[in-house]
């Protein structure tokens, strides 16, 4: 599947435990939940997270607190 065929909310429950990893500061080492063949470039500063694959193109950017 593609990222367009999940709605927000579902990429938001399958990206749950990478975005905590990278609100924490840990940005590497995440592997792709959609395609599972990509691993996720993470950035995160102050809450603000954004998470995108090379390989299936999943692009994610949101605020945690």
């Amino acid at each position: 599947m593609r990222p367009a065929d999940y709605d927000q909310e579902e990429l938001l429950m399958m990206l749950q435990d990478a975005l905590t990893a990278v609100a924490a500061g840990r940005t590497e080492g995440h592997p792709c939940p959609v395609c599972g063949r990509g691993n996720l470039v993470c950035e995160g500063d102050d809450g603000w997270v954004k998470v995108t694959c090379p390989q299936c193109g999943l692009d994610f950017e949101g605020f945690l607190n």
